[in-house]
Formats: structure tokens, sequence, C-alpha cells
């Protein structure tokens, strides 16, 4: 099979066609919505625009003869059904149901795919940890919406670089290195165990404030560092490693796909790019500082070198967008942070666009910001004690509870004498770590990224819900009743299928809408296009089966297929949010 195409792209095409064929002489984009379910799918809304513009001078009385107009200026297709006029111009089609089936058969042919020409090489930035520093929620975000972002834009096609830039720079270091000097004396031939490294840059951070001397020997390590000096490069590295185990841990039990550019990879190349700059009356000098004045803000400054001659995040950032627009020739970044770095990055894109670097429409800067995660009491999440969540203890509490939820199913199951699966162990260890971690991302992404919300567990792991649990029942679902057929799905011929049952009709059209999801991403940058047209398709599914029996009926094989490509459409969806599903629950 090939990709898969919009309706609406085609259906829009045609409209645009009709009003290129039956109105040479106007110029309109063709204006084609979903349509009330009740009249059809789409619905055309052109007509009442040609007649309050140009109507009578092109001879028409009524919006309704314009109308009239453009469905006869409508080409041969086997898309369109049916078609409606209604009298104040409204130009309704419906899909046709023979179409459909074939559209639907092409899923069952092959892997669901898409394709957003022309490709494009795309560089996303997020997640983001500082070295020596534990995850922790404020993390979640930009990790898993970055990774989704990563998958989709690889899932149309492009060639897509997820670049975690750490901070793994800065004077902090000097304090780092001198404390695993004194803790891990042997560090540089064993790597040290820091099973937490929240409190390891707390001790540190107390030996910095509470020792003269121990400060004093902080700072000279720091300078040590910066001149490359072989013992502090060595230890800076060890400190990164240890800090990258710790990372790691967390990527593996979230599937993140990253690789790992920290700040300290742009430090040869702020120099020159600040020079070039000065030289290009880009940079000026202000109150003793370096600065790029942007036109949008004008008041703040980016500080390419700080009044002390040292360089910061802004010099870093410089640098960064420089090396992925102009080194790695990416024609498109985005950076994934929360919105409080909305400013300072736009800031950033108007400065590489002053450079040359960014030179739209050629090349595209974006910010995906995010909200924060609050408790409760719609303040920041944070612990009964009040200290910053971990994001490993996060996510272990997800999986516990994830796991109680499946002892509780299996009990009950039991009880009820109805068939109990996941009574192993092993699968119930397993099932839990799936649904703990799908829970979590689900329940992220299916809010609008640019808002706060309220962290919940019960909501979060609601089987009725709209949660990650609930899509798992539902895939699931799907499974048992191809269990119960006993037939091999790849063996039924796709051209059995065919969608006669309203009901069979909706799920078969909602499938057919997953490129016009992709489109909708792709174009605002909002995952929960995605987790909305997920909740509408399993609610749809669950129509279908209470309205239309699979097994034992006429029309077994056909429903069967029907059932195995909406499979197809929710694990490629789920393997785009980043979570496995389970064939049995």
């Amino acid at each position: 099979m090939g990709p898969l195409r919009s309706i609406h792209g085609q259906v829009r095409a045609l409209f645009a066609q009709a009003l290129h064929d039956g109105f040479p002489s106007l110029h309109q984009d063709a204006a084609v919505i979903k349509g009330n379910p009740k009249y059809g799918d789409y619905q055309c809304n052109n007509a009442m625009t040609i007649f309050k513009e140009h109507g009578t001078g092109l001879g028409f009385q009524t919006p309704l003869q314009v109308a009239e107009a453009i469905r006869g200026a409508l080409p041969a297709n086997d898309i369109i059904g049916e078609i409606t006029v209604a009298p104040p111009g409204f130009v309704t089609v419906k899909i046709s149901e023979q179409w459909i089936a074939k559209e639907v058969g092409q899923i069952l042919q092959g892997d669901v795919e898409y394709k957003d020409l022309p490709r494009k090489r795309v560089i996303v930035d997020y997640s983001s940890p500082n070295i020596a520093k534990e995850m922790h929620v404020g993390h979640l975000r930009s990790t898993i919406i970055g990774e989704s972002m990563r998958r989709v834009l690889e899932f149309c096609g492009h060639e897509v670089h997820g670049l975690n830039h750490v901070g793994d720079w800065g004077t902090q270091f000097g304090m780092l290195i001198e404390y695993m000097k004194e803790a891990y004396p042997n560090f540089q031939e064993q790597l040290p165990e820091v099973h937490d490294l929240q409190e390891f840059y707390k001790a540190s951070k107390k030996r910095f404030d509470d020792d003269a001397e121990f400060k004093s020997r902080a700072q000279l390590a720091v300078v040590d560092l910066q001149a490359g000096g072989e013992f502090a490069r060595s230890a800076w590295q060890k400190i990164c490693e240890v800090s990258r185990v710790a990372f790691n841990r967390i990527y593996s039990r979230l599937d993140i796909s990253i690789e790992e550019r920290g700040e300290s990879f742009y430090n040869s190349l702020i120099p020159p790019i600040v020079e070039e700059l000065k030289v290009r009356k880009i940079c000026t000098e202000s109150e003793g500082a370096m600065c790029i004045f942007t036109p949008n803000i004008s008041s703040i400054p980016l500080m390419a070198v700080k009044s002390d001659g040292g360089f910061g995040y802004d010099s870093t950032d410089l640098a960064a967008v420089y090396h992925r627009l102009f080194v790695m020739r990416a024609d498109w970044v985005i950076y994934v942070t929360d919105l409080g770095q909305e400013q300072h990055f736009h800031m950033i894109f108007d400065a590489a666009k002053q450079a040359g670097w960014h030179k739209p429409p050629l090349t595209r800067c974006d910010h995906m910001g995010f909200g924060v995660i609050q408790g409760e009491d719609k303040k920041k999440f944070k612990t009964r004690s009040g200290e910053t969540v971990k994001l490993s203890d996060l996510l272990d509490e997800a999986v516990q509870r994830a796991s109680q939820e499946i002892q509780q199913r299996v009990e009950d199951q039991s009880k009820d004498g109805g068939e109990a699966f996941l009574t192993d162990p092993k699968e119930q260890k397993d099932a839990a770590e799936k649904i703990g971690m799908a829970a979590v991302r689900y329940f992220d992404m299916k809010q609008n990224r640019t808002t706060n919300y309220v962290f919940n567990w019960d909501r979060m792991l609601d089987a009725k819900g709209n949660s990650a649990v609930f899509l798992f029942y539902a895939y699931a679902r799907i499974r048992s009743i191809q269990r119960k057929s006993g037939i091999d799905m790849s063996s039924i011929p796709s051209n059995l299928l065919e969608v006669k049952h309203p009901s069979e009709r909706d799920l078969a059209l909602k499938l057919l809408q997953f490129p016009e999801v992709i489109e909708a991403i792709l174009a605002d940058l909002h995952l929960h296009h995605l987790t909305d047209y997920l909740w509408e398709l399993c609610n749809t599914l669950t129509g279908f089966y209470m309205k239309c029996k699979v097994l034992g009926e006429a029309a077994q094989s056909s429903r069967l297929l029907l059932c195995e490509a909406t499979r197809k459409v929710l694990l490629k969806s789920f393997q785009l949010l980043g979570f496995t599903p389970l064939d049995k629950i």
C-alpha cells in the first residue's frame, strides 16, 4: 500500500477544481470543513462568499444558484457518493461507502504510512536535564512531548535528529569536581555508584557554602576545567557518566531515543561567532556586555558576552542555533521547553534571522512551549514534604498503582467465574510497567500543552474515562475477538470488506481521518489532536460493537477486517505516543 492521504484534502482538491472550472475569473480557496453528520461528511461554504462579493455580476440571484453551479462543476470522481445543496448555499457531500471500503482495505495490506513532502531535516531539542541533578517531574513534559514529536516527524518521512541539550557546563562543576575527589578518591579507576544524584549535588553544595577552603579549591577547579586541565576534564567526564547512567534508566523505561549534545559541545564555537557578529555590527557593547538587540523585544537584549567577560545561556543557545541551521543544515528546528522560556527562544530565532542563519520560509524555527504540572492545590506538583517530585519516583508509583488495578481485576474476574488473564506474576509485572508508563504519558499529552494541568492518579488510571487504560481495553477487546474467531486475519482477503451498517461506516470513516490528525499536528505542533482522535476512535469502536455483532454473523469476515484495520491504526497511534499495548488485560 502507499501512504494514506487525507480525505479532507482530497475533497478540498475536488472543490478547488470545481471553483477553478466553474468560476475561472475568481481566485478562491476552497472553504471545506467537516459537515454536520446528520447531513453529510464534508461541507463547502464558498457559495455564500461568491454570491455576496460577485453574485449579481455573475448572473446569480441566490446563494443556492451559486451552490448548484459548484455542484455542477465538480469533476467526476469515486470519492463522493451523495451531494446535497441547502438553500443558504451549503454544498454537503457524503463519502461513498464503496470508496471507504476500498481505502480501509489499503490499511489492511501493509503498514500504516503517511508522507509529508518535501522531506526535511528536522532537529527536535528536548528533555535537557542538568548533569549531577536528578530528573524531576518538571522534565516529564519536555521528554515525552519531544519524543512523540520526534516519532511523528519520523513517521511522516522526515530525517529527524532528537538532541538532548544537557546542562553539562558551568561554574557549579568546580564544587562537583572537588566533592568527587573527596567522596570517591578512586573515581578515576572505578565509576562511582551514585544512586541519588540529588543528594550528591546537595552534599557538594553544602561543602561549598560551609567551607571557605573547599570553596577556594572549587573555584580553582573551574578555572582548570575551562583551561582544559587533564585532571579537571577527567573528573568532569566521570560526573557526566554517572549522571548519564541515571538518565538512561529513565529513558529506557520511557523508551526515549535521543542523542546527547550538551552545552559543552558548543564551547569552541562561541568566541568566533561573537567576533563575527561584532564585525557585522549585530552584536554591540551595552553596559559592559556584548549584546544583540532583537526587533520584537528591544528592551531586553541577548547577552552574547556577559559584562564579566564570561559566556552564559544566551551565548550557548546562539552557538547551538548556528550549528543546527548553518552546520547541520536543518530545515526545521523545534525546541521543547516550558513556556517560561518562550520569549528567550523567540529572541534566539530573531537573532538567527539577523545573522542570516535562519531564512524563513526556507527554514523554520518553533518553540513548543508547555505549561506546568500542578498538584490538587493548583500549585507546582510537589511531594507532601514540599520537595520536588523525582521522575523515577513518579514512574514507580504509576507502575505500583497499575499493578494494584491489575490484581483487583484478576480477583474480580475469578469471583465472576470469567476467564482471568494476567495471572502469571511475570506477566502482571510486565503489564503494570506498560500500563503505568502509558497512563502517565497519555494523561499528559491529552492536555493542551500550553496550559497547566492538575496531576490526578484516579483520572489517569480510570478504565472507563479518557485514559490510556480505556484505550488498552479497546485494543485488547479486538485481540480477544480475533482469538475467539480462530482465524488468521491475514488469511481473509481485504476485498471482502464491506461498509453497509451505519456503525460500520462511522468506524471506517473515523479510521480514514487518521491522516487529518497528523496534518493538524504538523500545522500547530499540538499532540492532543492524536489523543482526542484515539478517544473518539475507541468510543466509535464501542458503538460499533453495540450495533454490529462480529462473530457468527454473515458479515463476520468483513467485520473482522474492520476490527483488524482499527487495531492497526490504534497500534500505530500508540507507537507515536510511545506506549506498547497489551493483547490481554
